[in-house]
């Protein structure tokens, strides 16, 4: 089914947005999706299910609101194939529910709180069915904090604390995904760090992208070498792939992550200049961290445009590695967000991400973005696909975050 297919005409300035958030799950011949809608009525959670067997969709199915365009949702599965859901929040508690049936979004359980001051939800489930979740927290007069929650079976969603700390006050932004190391036990937590500690004409900010290991479901942290980590960790003591400052006129975007069979992490980033950005592949090697240039590899036509890798990555069970980029036309010296040249193109490679092929992913209507895709990540119990599916947005942006737009959230696999 590779073919296009439109969930939804009516999908918010951020549709599909925050990679942290899973929002696609395969389980037992159906595959749920969701993202933040936006019908006459406000900002709405929706889910539909397809059906392997038929190959039709269901109606979509309305879970709850969110306060604004950041309040998009976060999917997960347990063993038995129930499903749980994570929204709502821009600064605000998270509301959860569990779906009443297995593998069925048709019916939810009672709206649950917790938190406070969230954003951003990842949402993972370990082996005991113990959900595992990180989201930012937000301060008043303190620097702003990555926080781990915990949820056993049948008990309630607990602050284990802050895993990751930024150096400043006033603002910072965290884009965090975990990923199970083989023996779904170890995690992998990769993340980029923004910090505006002053909103000054233009503000000034750092960025700094990394990752840390868990060997125990987020219990305890470390570097990828072993070395014990203080919680929470800052950019002294986490392994850092890659930073920026505003004062080098430089900053940095990064996607999801994937790991090899060894549990060591791919990670994808983009360094962006004003009018520019060069994407890469960080692996990491006995000597540290190696860094694959993969703007050479675009296709001739997209060559001179910048390249931002801000969306999904998958390793598939016949070896291949799959990237979803952006490709921008900076060339009328616009914004990097929303852009209306916003195109997404393919990276494949069969050589463990050494090489790579590429080519553009859907056409898309002229003057309209397409962007934010999300690739289904394995978060436990889900069932990776041997076609991965993607779900991404195409339309623009909005001028603010309640601003009620018609955009298409549609969906497509990487076969």
């Amino acid at each position: 089914m590779n073919a296009p297919f439109l969930l939804s005409a009516t999908g918010s300035g951020r549709a599909t947005a925050y990679i942290e958030s899973p929002k696609i799950i395969t389980c037992r011949g159906k595959t749920h999706v969701t993202w933040l809608d936006t019908p006459p009525e406000g900002f709405r959670i929706k889910i539909r299910t397809l059906d392997h067997a038929t190959g039709r969709w269901g109606e979509a199915v309305t879970v709850g609101e969110a306060v604004d365009n950041h309040g998009g949702p976060a999917l997960t599965v347990d063993a038995e194939g129930y499903l749980h859901i994570v929204y709502y929040s821009h600064h605000h508690p998270f509301r959860y529910h569990r779906s009443v049936r297995p593998n069925d979004a048709s019916a939810w359980s009672p709206m649950e709180q917790f938190g406070t001051d969230l954003t951003y939800p990842t949402l993972v489930c370990a082996q005991d069915g113990t959900l595992i979740l990180t989201a930012r927290r937000s301060y008043e007069k303190d620097p702003w904090e990555l926080e781990l929650w915990r949820k056993p079976p049948g008990g309630a969603w607990t602050r284990q604390g802050a895993i990751l700390k930024s150096e400043r006050i006033n603002y910072s932004q965290y884009a965090a995904s975990m990923s199970w190391a083989p023996d779904h036990r170890g995690l992998v937590l990769t993340f980029r760090v923004y910090e505006q500690p002053s909103y000054d004409s233009p503000p000034v900010s750092y960025t700094w992208i990394g990752c840390m290991r868990s060997p125990d479901e987020g219990r305890t942290w470390q570097k990828l070498d072993g070395t014990p980590i203080p919680l929470p960790a800052t950019i002294a003591t986490a392994d850092v792939v890659f930073r920026t400052q505003s004062a080098d006129g430089r900053r940095a975007e990064a996607g999801a992550t994937v790991l090899d069979a060894n549990g060591q992490p791919y990670f994808a980033y983009s360094e962006m200049l004003a009018h520019s950005a060069q994407g890469y592949l960080a692996t990491r090697s006995n000597d540290g961290w190696e860094h694959l240039h993969l703007n050479p590899f675009l296709p001739a036509a997209l060559r001179d445009h910048a390249l931002l890798l801000t969306g999904g990555m998958v390793s598939t069970g016949d070896g291949r590695l799959l990237i979803l980029g952006l490709a921008v036309d900076m060339s009328d010296g616009g914004e990097y967000w929303g852009h209306p040249s916003t195109r997404l193109v393919r990276f494949d490679s069969n050589d463990g991400g050494r090489t790579f092929t590429t080519a553009l992913f859907g056409d898309g209507t002229p003057g309209e973005p397409q962007w934010m895709p999300s690739v289904e990540r394995a978060t436990g119990y889900n069932e990776m696909p041997a076609a991965p599916g993607v779900l991404y947005t195409e339309g623009g942006r909005g001028a603010g975050l309640g601003d009620v737009l018609s955009n298409k959230v549609i969906w497509r696999t990487l076969t």
